[in-house]
């Protein structure tokens, strides 16, 4: 993938990540909508005058209402969990590209002996060990990483 289709990727993750999150507000509203639904019907059978029956299909349709949204929120939780992963990956895959463009400048000019000393070495060094780091790091994102209890997910 080239930098700007990763760059592309990145800002679709994002957009897809902002989306969930007015999603999640919109299913938090019908949530608590009809849980005083539920709670109005619940007091209608007691103080109105309406059957049993009645009231009990009420309520059933109100909370196979509310069963799906929380379906759904957990399917969105899902996606976002998954969204989360792969952004960080191409997060640190864009960074490590950079770093390796940064890498071979430095060893080509080292080639050249056009290199800082010392510095340029530390730095080479530097841009070598985040490289290595940051691509298990970049491969555990892709593959869903290991949870605290060192399982993978």
């Amino acid at each position: 993938m080239t930098m700007p289709e990763m760059q592309k990727t990145i800002s679709r993750l994002r957009f897809l990540l902002a989306s969930i999150k007015g999603k999640e507000e919109e299913l938090e509203g019908l949530s608590r909508q009809f849980r005083r639904q539920l709670d109005r019907a619940r007091s209608y059978a007691i103080r109105g005058d309406s059957s049993l029956d009645s009231t009990l299909s009420v309520l059933g349709e109100i909370q196979e209402r509310l069963d799906n949204v929380e379906r759904t929120r957990r399917h969105l939780d899902s996606i976002e969990s998954r969204a989360h992963d792969e952004l960080r990956a191409l997060e640190l895959t864009a960074k490590i590209e950079q770093a390796k463009t940064e890498l071979a400048t430095l060893t080509a000019s080292d080639g050249a002996g056009q290199t800082g000393g010392i510095e340029g070495r530390e730095r080479v060094q530097e841009l070598e060990r985040f490289i290595k780091d940051a691509s298990v790091r970049a491969g555990e994102a892709i593959t869903g990483g290991v949870d605290e209890a060192g399982l993978t997910r």
